[in-house]
């Protein structure tokens, strides 16, 4: 066993989800695949924002981009 402390998250993370699918992380976060692996982030308009896509339809998934303002 390690005697290092968990790691910490520091105060609550605003998690938005908006009415067209998009899930919206205020803040900074960690995103992996199932293996553990991180995933590379794409920069988006907002620095500090990551926007997941929830309709479905993205070719960037898990990531949004924009797909489902193309209804």
């Amino acid at each position: 066993m390690s005697d290092s402390p968990p790691e910490q998250i520091p105060g609550p993370i605003l998690i938005t989800v908006k009415p067209k699918g998009t899930i919206v992380i205020h803040g900074a976060a960690r995103i992996e695949d199932v293996e553990g692996n991180p995933l590379i982030i794409p920069t988006f308009k907002q620095p500090g924002v990551i926007k997941l896509c929830g309709c479905g339809r993205s070719a960037n998934k898990p990531f949004c981009d924009g797909s489902h303002k193309k209804e």
